[in-house]
């Protein structure tokens, strides 16, 4: 009976420090897509937007946000990463709906068509990037992401031993999701 006490009071103490109101979160992404005309996805999870978020400093970018609980693991094998001479470049960490919202809005007011989207990028509420615990590598003298990244150290080593640290490459050749081959995006597996 004490563990369950416990258990309770450390549920309580996570919940009262991240409140989530789940239900005005599904109706900001209802709203979203109907401004876009767009469905909810069959065969997609909502993710939420992470409220652990901590900074992960690179030399590219000052203002990167992980979990914490994934910026933990993506440090150790960062670091790990380092004494294999491999450099680790971010291009993008945590984004929020309304970031995923301007992605997708700017690429439809520029006239492709939402299906050409849906392919590479996952609608609002929809995005891995919202947990936080997603991350787009790029490689060195890249200046976006690329298919081209699988060829690389980086790619290798991670491929190699990035589920040591909890990591996984979330969308393979010929997924499940029906997003493109992307082998810059990585997923914490929180467990």
């Amino acid at each position: 009976m004490l563990n369950k006490i416990i258990s309770l009071s450390i549920c309580s103490i996570i919940i009262s420090n991240c409140p989530i109101d789940t239900v005005g979160y599904l109706n900001k992404i209802n709203n979203i897509l109907i401004k876009i005309s767009s469905s909810p996805p069959l065969n997609h999870s909502i993710y939420f937007e992470s409220c652990n978020l901590v900074p992960i400093k690179t030399q590219q970018h000052s203002n990167l946000k992980l979990d914490s609980t994934a910026a933990v693991a993506f440090l150790k094998m960062e670091k790990d990463a380092e004494k294999d001479s491999i450099k680790f470049i971010i291009a993008s960490a945590f984004r929020s709906v309304n970031r995923q919202s301007g992605i997708i809005s700017r690429k439809l007011n520029k006239g492709i068509p939402i299906e050409s989207i849906l392919k590479e990028n996952t609608l609002p509420g929809y995005s891995q990037h919202h947990s936080g615990r997603a991350i787009d590598f790029i490689s060195e003298g890249a200046s976006g992401l690329s298919v081209a990244f699988d060829q690389t150290k980086t790619f290798k080593w991670l491929v190699k031993n990035a589920n040591k640290y909890g990591f996984y490459l979330s969308y393979p050749e010929n997924n499940e999701d029906g997003i493109m081959y992307e082998p810059w995006h990585w997923m914490y597996r929180n467990e």
